[in-house]
């Protein structure tokens, strides 16, 4: 990445920008000791993530190391000084992708054309367009890019790893999270083109917000919630750990193409799923930024009420009832959060919520801090019981809990879905919470919140196993 001592403003942004991104992806990083430029501003933004960078200092371009060591590792990305000296085209071709930033320094032309003889891809970010033409005259292989999440985007290609996560602030210690409240129509098509643009909006947060790293949709957003139509519009779902970019489902295939386009997680809500067994359930996903199923929970407690004067609605009439509580454990942090401490996610479906045992032994026996409730309270239950019921599961776990409901639909005769989804921290505090309409919730989850909790009120810790227990079959 040349040094352009320079570089405008927008280059020096990038350039942190770009660090930051590549540290958090634990690419091996190459970069100088000079103090200024882009190559400063990119080891600014790599140096604020926590871990996994790996950094090594160019021989005689400050502090140097006894004899001129090389490289303290096998690098990916070189980001180098632009001065055209042949000690710094050494340590460029110890990289596997080149990196120009900006207009560069008065040796970039060199290392660039040294970089591209000899084989290694070449990615230039807001280079001006006479830049771009002289490098493409000079062959070889050749990206330009607008912003940091297309640089990055290239460089993973190039590097041939997995679509990574977009780039976020440095200093990140919370999790964004985006809740998209919406109603579905009959046609299942519709349904799909509708729920991506709501996604994609939910993507483009207000002006001071920073850009959701987890995405979450409804229960049955893909279909109207009407048990008589499950069979209709149900879809086939493979087990975690397959890849749904071309799978069977085409409702999750959407959904997997926009995280792997965005690099983003998303609790896709659920849809009706048809089994290998024929039978039907209500069931929930989540999908990671590479587009692979990573948990799936199949509804356990069937919605089977009739409310004198209200609602009557049998969810036993077509579907089955799963067997298997769903946690998806912090470990190797699967939503991609780039947290030091990434949140274990529990899953429930809408009825679930009424059962505190469930969500206890996700907290107690599986270690939850986060659940995840998408939901469809109707207009007779949901006064009633829908703030209550999602603030005490809440406090019960000492975890934060999403709860996302459909939208209020506007024809009469459809299922008169609540609305209101919530964001409710580990103190029972709801604090972020939707209208009737269609919309996208947005809220930040402070984690360190969960552990202040369980410290101040230390429930997991007094409770009479003497007197009485909870136990998992």
């Amino acid at each position: 990445m040349g040094a352009g001592e320079g570089a405008d403003a927008q280059a020096l942004q990038l350039a942190e920008e770009l660090g930051a991104a590549i540290a958090r992806r634990g690419w091996g990083l190459l970069t100088g000791g000079r103090p200024c430029g882009v190559m400063a501003a990119a080891s600014r933004g790599a140096m604020a993530v926590d871990g996994h960078l790996v950094v090594g200092v160019l021989p005689g371009d400050g502090g140097d190391r006894a004899g001129g060591a090389e490289p303290t590792a096998a690098l990916d990305v070189a980001l180098f000084t632009g001065m055209g000296q042949a000690r710094n085209v050494i340590n460029v071709l110890s990289s596997s992708v080149v990196v120009v930033c900006g207009s560069g320094g008065p040796g970039t032309v060199s290392e660039a054309a040294h970089a591209l003889r000899a084989g290694r891809p070449l990615v230039l970010l807001a280079t001006p367009p006479a830049w771009g033409r002289l490098f493409d005259d000079l062959g070889g292989d050749v990206d330009s890019c607008d912003t940091a999440a297309a640089a990055i985007a290239a460089i993973g290609q190039r590097l041939g790893k997995a679509s990574p996560p977009l780039p976020q602030p440095p200093h990140c210690r919370s999790l964004p999270v985006a809740l998209v409240q919406l109603r579905a129509g009959e046609e299942p098509s519709a349904n799909r083109r509708h729920a991506e643009a709501w996604l994609e909006r939910a993507l483009q947060p207000p002006a001071g917000r920073a850009r959701p790293r987890l995405l979450m949709l409804p229960e049955v957003w893909n279909a109207p919630y009407a048990a008589a139509g499950f069979a209709t519009w149900a879809e086939p779902i493979p087990e975690p750990g397959a890849s749904l970019i071309e799978g069977p489902s085409p409702s999750l295939a959407m959904v997997a193409r926009l995280a792997r386009r965005h690099g983003v997680s998303v609790i896709a809500g659920s849809i009706p799923e048809r089994g290998g067994d024929g039978r039907l359930y209500n069931t929930a996903t989540v999908i990671d930024g590479d587009g692979r199923l990573r948990a799936k929970h199949r509804k356990l407690h069937l919605f089977d009420v009739d409310v004198p004067g209200g609602i009557r609605f049998r969810e036993s009439d077509s579907l089955c009832g799963g067997e298997r509580i769903t946690v998806l454990p912090p470990e190797g942090d699967p939503l991609g959060t780039g947290l030091p401490a990434p949140p274990g996610l529990g899953l429930l479906i809408c009825y679930d919520i009424r059962f505190p045992e469930l969500a206890l032994l996700m907290q107690q026996r599986q270690g939850c801090t986060l659940l995840a409730c998408p939901a469809a309270f109707n207009t007779t239950t949901g006064p009633r019981h829908w703030h209550l019921l999602m603030r005490a599961r809440a406090v019960d776990t000492q975890c934060f809990l999403l709860a996302c409901s459909s939208a209020r639909h506007t024809d009469a005769a459809a299922y008169p879905s609540y609305g209101h989804s919530l964001v409710v921290d580990p103190w029972g505090t709801v604090i972020a919470e939707a209208g009737i309409d269609e919309q996208v919730l947005h809220a930040e989850l402070d984690l360190e919140q969960v552990t202040l909790a369980r410290q101040a009120i230390p429930t997991s810790l007094q409770r009479r196993s003497d007197l009485y227990r909870l136990e998992q079959a």
